[in-house]
């Protein structure tokens, strides 16, 4: 077993969950610039609050509360790098401007190497996918490759709490009973050593106005993190 895999499971088993000071991504999380990256960019969907809510509920319920400070998401790239930054955003106004929203629904919850995610379809998601990896393929990190929509719904535990939990979602007393909804356009976020601060909601052509994103403090019921407050990773 690799030093990296013995202090993962050293650090599961006295605490159950990382703390954001002890995370460190690993190479393959890196985007291939050449050089170091001080700024890296997720790119997820943005949905409409409803299915938001319903499946942020869901994560309430079972992701570890120590590292619970994310609402649920679907994130389509995860270390998008800095230096790359006006490409990116260029890429994405772009896209956004000739796309119209679509439909998003939930699927069956699978079992993750610690945790539990929740399959989603939304088979326009893969399409837009595709279009930004083909601009951004040189500079891509090797998780950025590929992308399966999915929701973390727990992640850091060990697989005798995820196997209850998969269970529990799929057929116990709270069983979820799936969440339908609306992808209303792109989230952009700041990654910084664990934590997400959101840098701009990307609207689809057809929202009129779009969503604009609170600018209170976060409030008990886990709506959309207002602009520039700081997030646990997934």
């Amino acid at each position: 077993m690799s030093q990296s895999s013995v202090s993962h499971s050293s650090r599961l088993s006295r605490e159950g969950a990382y703390t954001a000071e002890e995370y460190v991504r690993r190479p393959d999380h890196i985007p291939q610039t050449g050089q170091d990256e001080s700024e890296k960019y997720i790119l997820a969907l943005h949905t409409d609050p409803p299915h938001r809510q319903a499946v942020t509920a869901l994560r309430n319920q079972h992701f570890p509360p120590k590292i619970n400070k994310l609402s649920a998401h679907v994130a389509l790239f995860r270390a998008l790098p800095g230096s790359q930054l006006p490409v990116i955003q260029s890429a994405i106004q772009h896209l956004v401007h000739h796309h119209d929203p679509f439909p998003i629904s939930t699927g069956e919850p699978f079992l993750m190497t610690h945790g539990v995610g929740l399959h989603v379809h939304v088979e326009p998601a893969t399409h837009i996918f595709r279009t930004l990896k083909e601009q951004w393929n040189g500079f891509l990190s090797k998780q950025d490759q590929s992308f399966r929509a999915h929701y973390t719904i727990q992640n850091k535990v060990q697989s005798s709490v995820a196997q209850k939990s998969l269970v529990a979602i799929r057929s116990g007393p709270d069983r979820f009973e799936g969440s339908t909804g609306t992808v209303t356009g792109l989230s952009l976020y700041l990654y910084d050593r664990g934590y997400w601060t959101l840098k701009h909601i990307y609207p689809f052509r057809a929202e009129k106005e779009g969503e604009r994103a609170p600018v209170a403090e976060r409030s008990n019921d886990d709506e959309w993190p207002p602009l520039g407050a700081a997030w646990a990773r997934e």
